[in-house]
C-alpha cells in the first residue's frame, strides 16, 4: 500500500506528461508479469514492456512528423511543378542571352578590325612616302 501512495505521489510530482512514463511502467509491468515464468520470462516480458511503451510514448511524435513530411511533400510536389515551368523560360532567356553575347562579339570585331587595318595600312603608305623621291631618277 505503501509503495503505491509513493508511485501515485510521484507520478503526481512528475512535470512532464504521463505518456513519458509509459515506457518504463510498461517495462515494470512486463517484467513481473514475465517474472511468473521465470528469469528468462521476466527479460523477455521487460523486452515486450519496453517495445510497446516506446511506441506508445512516440505516437504523438510520429503524428507530427508524418504532417510535417505530408505538407513538406506537397510544397516539394508544387515547387517541382513549378520548376518545370520556370525551367522553360529560363531555357528562353539563356538562349536570348547567348544570341545578344555573340551579337555584341561580332559588333566588337567589326568595329575593332578596321582600326588595326587601318593603322596598318597608313603605316605602309607613310613608308612609301618617305622613302620615294621627290622626282624620278632618269
Amino acid at each position: 500500500m505503501h509503495l503505491l501512495c509513493l508511485a501515485f505521489i510521484l507520478l503526481l510530482a512528475v512535470s512532464c506528461s504521463i505518456r513519458n512514463l509509459a515506457t518504463p511502467v510498461a517495462t515494470i509491468t512486463g517484467a513481473g508479469v514475465g517474472g511468473i515464468a521465470g528469469p528468462s520470462g521476466a527479460a523477455l516480458g521487460a523486452g515486450v514492456g519496453y517495445a510497446s511503451g516506446k511506441i506508445y510514448e512516440l505516437t504523438d511524435e510520429n503524428e507530427e512528423l508524418v504532417d510535417a513530411i505530408t505538407h513538406g511533400d506537397v510544397e516539394g510536389i508544387i515547387q517541382s511543378r513549378m520548376k518545370e515551368h520556370a525551367s522553360g523560360f529560363q531555357d528562353f532567356t539563356t538562349y536570348i542571352k547567348r544570341i545578344l553575347i555573340g551579337a555584341a562579339v561580332v559588333l566588337g570585331a567589326y568595329l575593332v578590325i578596321p582600326i588595326f587595318v587601318a593603322r596598318k595600312c597608313s603605316r605602309t603608305e607613310a613608308l612609301k612616302n618617305q622613302t620615294r623621291p621627290p622626282f624620278q631618277p632618269k
